[in-house]
């Protein structure tokens, strides 16, 4: 059997500044890195422009529901940090906030997610 064809992988977005590492909190970011993340390796397929969650240091629930809508179809948000609201709003909608891998190098921290899934 195709390894490729069993393994479709997941889709999942990446919090960056400059695209090398998971360095970004969820409410600074006006953009995401979607990868494609499968058995044989993370690649990036998409850059998912969003306006920032955090004004003066406040939540804007607007900004979070265009963002969550831009995130659709992810299973997971790779972020050097999420706080309480947004991680909730987020698992709500079926993304898994990720934040253990903050300010890791971004494809080695996907492969190691990934493989510690049992199932896609």
């Amino acid at each position: 059997m195709n390894m490729e064809a069993a393994d479709s992988g997941a889709l999942v977005a990446v919090a960056t500044k400059h695209g090398r590492q998971v360095d970004l909190h969820f409410g600074h970011a006006d953009e995401f890195n979607l990868y494609r993340v499968d058995g044989q390796g993370a690649h990036l397929v998409e850059v998912r422009k969003v306006e920032h969650y955090c004004q003066e240091g406040e939540g804007d629930d607007d900004r979070r529901e265009q963002i969550l809508r831009a995130l659709a179809g992810c299973a997971a948000l790779f972020v050097a940090r999420v706080g309480d609201g947004p991680r909730a709003r987020l698992e709500k909608a079926g993304i898994e906030p990720v934040d253990q891998y903050a300010h890791e190098e971004i494809e080695p921290s996907l492969l190691a997610w990934y493989q510690g899934k049992a199932t896609f």
